[in-house]
């Protein structure tokens, strides 16, 4: 009975002149994924996959050293596309949730077509997995889409913000249940 052991990435290093996609960890970032790390049993766990991000793949390689994972990447991973630049805190956070509620914003991978991809990815993972337990380090705005998927409700900015950086969630694979949530509970 395989476990889908979910990972939001850790805190990034914010640097306005170069797109997000692009940014790498902070130093806060490695420290509190090594406490991520410490604390969680990845025991079960046989892989540790990430999306093309650098933030993700060092956020997998952080808890895969500590666990002795074998790690490797899956595009369908990625963040949700959004090319807005660089905007201040606030709006970009109206603008996401917006989004996430159902408002069409063509900066935006269309919400379809971003739900269709990380819900592909993941079944692929899971699919090549057969039958064990594998981790995934991917990102908030994208894990909201999951979640709205496996929860058959939209999630919003609330919930897209509730998700620590690092943080993690549990999923049985057979029944697609969420054991855990980013929080120790589920949304």
């Amino acid at each position: 009975m395989g476990k889908l052991y979910i990972v939001r990435h850790a805190q990034v290093k914010i640097e306005p002149n170069v797109p997000s996609a692009q940014w790498n960890l902070s130093e806060a970032g490695v420290r509190s994924t090594e406490a991520l790390a410490a604390s969680e049993s990845f025991d079960l766990v046989k892989k540790i996959w990430h999306s093309p991000e650098p933030k993700a793949l060092q956020t997998a390689q952080v808890i895969a050293e500590r666990a002795s994972l074998e790690v490797r990447m899956h595009a369908g991973l990625r963040e949700l596309a959004a090319d807005v630049g660089f905007l201040p805190q606030h709006e970009f956070r109206a603008r996401v949730g917006a989004y996430l509620l159902g408002k069409d914003d063509p900066a935006f991978e269309p919400y379809g077509d971003a739900q269709a991809r990380i819900v592909s990815a993941v079944r692929e993972i899971v699919e090549e997995a057969k039958g064990d337990s594998v981790a995934l380090v991917t990102h908030g705005r994208i894990l909201t889409v999951l979640y709205s998927y496996l929860l058959g409700r939209r999630l919003g900015q609330k919930e897209w913000q509730s998700i620590p950086l690092p943080a993690l969630s549990v999923i049985d694979t057979n029944s697609w249940q969420v054991e855990r949530g980013f929080l120790r509970e589920a949304f």
